[in-house]
């Protein structure tokens, strides 16, 4: 395993392996049986630990990982992808007791996915995970958490991870979405004011606050308690942001072709968290995080297209 004495940024939660097939039309499938032949079949790694790590190194910044993979073969192949792109893997955590967490990702023509997964080893993971890593933890100035809505058993103790986090490090708490989170209001206000930057998808949004428009979602989670930046990842529009007293739209960067939406949402937060540590006020690290997300979907896999941060300058 890699070992930093300094990070920039630790990224905690999902890990996984893809099977990213293209182009795969679900309306039109074999029949039972039979074979049908597809473009490409890519394997490679996927969730937020994964992807917004991964694309964070490419950046430029350092990066640890706090996870769990499986004591088998597609783990190995996850621990040696970190390696290959330097993370520091001093964090991840190798479960005996289930297999590595992968996903099969079906593309479509236009790009679109639909997925088939396997929870895995990651139904193991547990906020003591993180808590019992805290002197690893206080190395990096950001700690990137997802995904709020595949971590069922750490999302209950939220507010006691939260405010421990706040409470023993400096670290700063950017909190990612994903797979359709339904929680409560009320467990919404418990654990959001711990929270310093919360940007979910416009679909995860409207699931977590029922509200419509992104100025009205934004201001829900303002009143849940949101005490720096809040917003809405609004897919080719770009996103709307708030920093509590200021609200704006940041246009989207214009892609002429799509070629795999696979981590684009994740793209986005590391373009975002990269530009935060280079000191950017929240507006214009969206607008940078918008063209890291218009840059990943130019190519197949969610990390594949990652340029250094200067190139999106």
């Amino acid at each position: 395993m890699t070992h930093a004495k300094h990070l920039d940024v630790v990224v905690a939660g999902l890990a996984l392996a893809d099977i990213i097939g293209r182009p795969v039309d679900l309306r039109k499938p074999p029949k039972r049986g039979a074979l049908k032949l597809i473009d490409s079949i890519t394997l490679t790694t996927g969730g937020n630990v994964s992807n917004v790590g991964i694309d964070l190194a490419k950046l430029g910044f350092r990066v640890g990982a706090v996870t769990r993979v499986g004591n088998d073969s597609i783990g190995r192949f996850v621990l040696q992808h970190y390696k290959t792109f330097g993370l520091d893997t001093e964090g991840v955590i190798i479960d005996a007791k289930a297999q590595t967490s992968a996903t099969m990702v079906n593309v479509d023509h236009d790009g679109e996915r639909t997925f088939l997964h396997t929870r895995g080893c990651m139904e193991h993971f547990r906020a003591g995970d993180l808590l019992s890593r805290i002197p690893y933890l206080r190395k990096a100035s950001i700690l990137a958490i997802g995904y709020l809505g595949l971590l069922p058993e750490t999302e209950r103790d939220f507010p006691h991870l939260f405010s421990t986090l706040k409470a023993k490090t400096s670290v700063k708490i950017f909190l990612d979405t994903a797979a359709s989170p339904r929680i409560s209001s009320r467990a919404l206000k418990n654990f959001m004011p711990y929270v310093d930057y919360f940007v979910p998808s416009y679909e995860e949004a409207v699931l977590l606050t029922g509200k419509k428009t992104p100025e009205a979602i934004v201001d829900t989670l303002l009143r849940a308690g949101a005490p720096h930046v809040v917003g809405v990842k609004l897919a080719a529009r770009g996103c709307y942001l708030s920093d509590g007293t200021r609200s704006e739209f940041v246009e989207g960067k214009t892609v002429k072709k799509v070629v795999d939406a696979t981590g684009a949402g994740d793209a986005f937060v590391a373009g975002f968290i990269a530009a935060t540590v280079r000191g950017f006020d929240p507006f214009r690290a969206a607008r940078i995080a918008n063209a890291v997300a218009a840059g990943c979907v130019r190519a197949v896999g969610a990390s594949t297209a990652i340029k250094s941060f200067e190139r999106y300058l």
